[in-house]
């Protein structure tokens, strides 16, 4: 089930009813399965800004194999086709946050409304908004934009499978998973 819901945020009353258990059972379940590192929430980037924010945690299993594996994706062209694409580039790129900052604060900006960035990336000060784009061309939303004029960010990165990054906007760039790194790596260098 949660192979299915991967990168969304939990409903556990859904789960549980799906599944013919309670609600907190599957609380229960999934701190189970995050205490084994086998799934992990992300939480919500709650600022107090006086708007309804989504306040349940995204959750992802934390292994974008095991989730191909669970939704029988066996090729290139399965997984390419696949509703759940877009969620499992997000996957990747929150195992490259959590593999490589350990220390840093991931969590998600989303409102009521729609407005959204699928992460937003903490550490000592510095706040960098990212959003997870599974496209060659990738571009922002209006509701992006509106999120991240609601965070304020240090600087928005736009995660692509590209060859090489490129400025999108000022205070913007599009960026490759291995030039994500280096900006933050650089970013966290810059406070010390």
């Amino acid at each position: 089930m949660l192979a299915h819901v991967n990168g969304q945020t939990v409903n556990y009353t859904s789960l549980g009813n799906a599944l013919g258990v309670s609600s907190p059972t599957i609380h229960n379940y999934i701190d189970l399965l995050s205490g084994t590192f086998m799934v992990v929430p992300v939480l919500p980037h709650l600022p107090n800004l006086g708007k309804r924010l989504v306040k349940s945690p995204k959750i992802y299993l934390s292994d974008a194999g095991i989730v191909n594996a669970l939704l029988d994706i066996q090729t290139l062209n399965q997984l390419l086709g696949h509703p759940s694409f877009g969620t499992l580039w997000e996957t990747v790129i929150l195992g490259q946050l959590r593999g490589h900052f350990a220390n840093a604060r991931t969590s998600f900006y989303r409102t009521a409304q729609g407005s959204e960035v699928d992460f937003v990336w903490e550490t000592g000060g510095k706040r960098i908004a990212i959003e997870c784009k599974a496209t060659l061309s990738p571009s922002l939303t209006r509701g992006n934009h509106q999120a991240i004029a609601d965070i304020q960010p240090d600087e928005t990165l736009v995660v692509s499978p590209v060859k090489q990054g490129w400025p999108l906007k000022p205070g913007i760039r599009v960026v490759n998973p291995r030039e994500l790194v280096e900006i933050l790596e650089s970013a966290g260098n810059d406070l010390n």
